[in-house]
């Protein structure tokens, strides 16, 4: 059974987050169960005799401030996965020392909820991705490639290049909002009006530039950078890598 702990002394993202936890591992038919504590105290006293797969862990909590619940749940239960609840989106990089699945806005949360559990059950609830195909028709032609051989998306208007882990390139006539569409869940991330890269590809983000594991370096959007770097620590903690 898949085990879920949601702490946070405000009772309505409480009630929120247990509504939207229950709905989503029942529509994926996984057999779970739910705590809900409004007490950070009452958390930390039973994770000892019951450590959680999964808590939804809000920061800002007057008994104790959520990254302190974070260190003490993980030097009691190391695997433990955390997704940080706040209202403040400029705590998301103080976030990173308890190296946590992801962050959810308070301000934005069905949506950033919905975001962080696809994601979740992606990398660890799944192997979906590993044999999924996209395919095209061009010119009388069907092109096919799997969705993790693809490092990387270019746009110039409605022409792609799909770029490929060993740098080949095919062009395609899509719009590149189909295509995001098509792939937001499984594993690709739009950094720039210009570009989406795959999750698998990214080697580090630094300043405005992110670099791929084939040398590749693609701008990175100012505007978004901010949700950018909060959906990638989402893949980059699943993998223990370090965002730079």
């Amino acid at each position: 059974m898949f085990k879920i702990a949601i702490i946070d002394d405000d009772q309505a993202a409480l009630s929120i987050v247990s509504s939207a936890v229950e709905s989503f591992f029942n529509k994926k038919n996984i057999e779970f169960k739910i705590n809900s504590f409004s007490n950070p105290i009452n958390y930390l006293a039973t994770i000892k005799e019951e450590p959680f797969n999964l808590i939804f862990l809000d920061i800002d909590m007057p008994e104790k401030n959520g990254l302190e619940v974070a260190k003490e749940t993980l030097n009691v239960a190391k695997d433990t996965q955390i997704i940080f609840l706040s209202q403040r989106e400029d705590l998301v990089f103080e976030c990173l020392a308890v190296h946590p699945f992801g962050f959810i806005r308070k301000s934005n949360l069905i949506n950033d909820f919905s975001l962080m559990m696809n994601q979740y059950y992606d990398l660890y609830l799944t192997n979906e991705n590993d044999d999924m195909s996209i395919k095209f028709i061009e010119k009388n032609k069907t092109l096919s490639f799997k969705v993790n051989d693809i490092a990387y998306i270019s746009s110039d208007r409605n022409y792609q290049d799909i770029v490929l882990g060993d740098k080949r390139i095919e062009t395609v006539r899509v719009p590149l909002s189909t295509l995001e569409e098509k792939l937001k869940d499984h594993g690709f991330i739009r950094i720039h009006k210009c570009y989406m890269v795959n999750y698998l590809y990214i080697r580090s983000i630094h300043n405005d530039e992110v670099v791929l594991t084939n040398g590749v370096v693609i701008p990175l959007s100012k505007k978004r950078k901010e949700d950018i770097m909060r959906q990638y620590l989402a893949y980059s903690r699943s993998k223990n890598m370090m965002i730079i």
